[in-house]
């Protein structure tokens, strides 16, 4: 299985319009290299992202943890061949965090095509649900499953030296405007890529990636695309798009006018911190 979550690159038939594209050529010419060096691969298209957030009562944590570890990964192994679902991650959310959060783990799952994910997760459902049927004190007492979300793929920068899997994520979801969809995703790619890239080649980054909402879907729900911050240090969470590293990358760029473009593209609706216990490779 993949070791990672995984992006695909943004098609051709969803660059900006001729407006669209006039609106950031002041940003976009100075990126004339190729920005897939060796230092970083790119992954397969079509992949697709199921999160299951849950709610765990407090002081069942390292029960659920235990869990998750004996019992629920190996429900995932026996229930999916690696052919269909390539990759598996268990989450701790860090931040937010306490009873008035509405989840505090996550888990997550990837796969090759759609149909894959129905039915891999009924699977999965109906043998932990006779696992727990067994269980003295079942899991279903101190665990709420609260929703789930469909995701899919968009960008992804992964170093490929190290570790390859880092142990947080920063998850940052985002509104994107109405008809702002290309727009938005062709900044990411223009203007934020190259500045994780130098952040990842730096050591202060392990990985990035960006993926929009499939399901559910609808301007009442809040977001609609988010970007995956990966690191193997909590510290490193500090160091951002800082003046320094922009005029690095972009230099002669307008920094104040490039963050202007970002803005009127979409707003962040929140950010959260989530620590991997348990992961399938």
């Amino acid at each position: 299985m993949r070791d990672c979550i995984t992006f695909r690159c943004i098609k051709p038939e969803k660059l900006l319009s001729e407006v669209g594209m006039k609106r950031i050529a002041l940003f976009t010419c100075v990126f004339t290299v190729i920005i897939f060096g060796q230092s970083f691969s790119q992954t397969e298209e079509g992949a697709y992202l199921h999160i299951d957030y849950l709610k765990v009562d407090a002081g069942n944590f390292s029960e659920f943890e235990n869990m998750v570890s004996s019992e629920w990964k190996s429900v995932y192994e026996n229930e999916a061949g690696p052919e269909k679902m390539t990759g598996l991650f268990f989450y701790k959310v860090l931040y937010p965090s306490g009873e008035m959060s509405d989840y505090n783990y996550a888990i997550v799952t990837t796969y090759n095509n759609l149909d894959a994910v129905i039915e891999i997760n009924d699977r999965v459902k109906k043998k932990l649900a006779t696992i727990n049927a067994d269980e003295v004190n079942k899991p279903a007492d101190f665990v709420t499953h609260q929703f789930s979300e469909l995701w899919d793929t968009e960008a992804e920068i992964m170093s490929i030296s190290g570790k390859p899997v880092s142990t947080f994520m920063v998850m940052n979801y985002m509104m994107v405007n109405p008809g702002k969809e290309a727009e938005y995703l062709t900044l990411e790619n223009d203007m934020a890529r190259p500045l994780h890239e130098e952040r990842i080649n730096k050591g202060e980054m392990h990985s990035w990636r960006t993926f929009s909402l499939l399901q559910p879907g609808g301007i009442n729900y809040g977001y609609n695309f988010a970007t995956a911050d990966y690191f193997d240090k909590v510290s490193d969470i500090e160091y951002g798009f800082t003046n320094e590293l922009i005029k690095s990358v972009m230099p002669g760029s307008d920094i104040n006018e490039m963050f202007n473009a970002i803005y009127a593209t979409r707003d962040i609706v929140k950010s959260e911190l989530w620590q991997l216990i348990e992961s399938v490779e």
